[in-house]
């Protein structure tokens, strides 16, 4: 499995319930993170991480829907397995691997250079300082 990794700057903690919600700054983009511990502080700088694994991929715009973390990226690489498929997103000048499945790449018709969405839940993204 493939760990990705974005540097991005905190610059707001919520706390309620021994849960931290934190809003992650990535060059002008949020992301949305809930921790169970926190020894971070605003303007902290740290990197999100999460698994290939953990996101999902949507060709439009999903607004109703509970996922926070909701990025537009564009499709550099597909690596076509039996049953998976390693997806490469071009986002912020880094790339973004995404594991999904044959049959989800191929309802959703993902080519390359496709304009697409990558979806990753809140719980799902690892903080660390940098």
């Amino acid at each position: 499995m493939f760990i990705n990794e974005l540097s991005g700057v905190i610059k707001h903690i919520e706390s309620a319930d021994g849960i931290y919600f934190l809003e992650i700054n990535v060059d002008g983009d949020v992301f949305f993170s809930i921790q169970l511990n926190n020894s971070y502080k605003i303007n902290d700088n740290v990197k999100i991480q999460f698994c290939e694994s953990d996101i999902s991929i949507a060709k439009t715009m999903c607004f109703h829907i509970s996922t926070l973390n909701i990025q537009k990226a564009i499709v550099k690489n597909i690596e076509n397995g039996k049953l998976l498929t390693r997806v490469e997103l071009f986002y912020k000048n880094t790339i973004i691997r995404a594991l999904i499945t044959q049959k989800s790449l191929k309802k959703l018709n993902i080519q390359l250079n496709d304009e697409v969405y990558f979806l990753v839940k809140a719980i799902a993204l690892d903080i660390a300082y940098e």
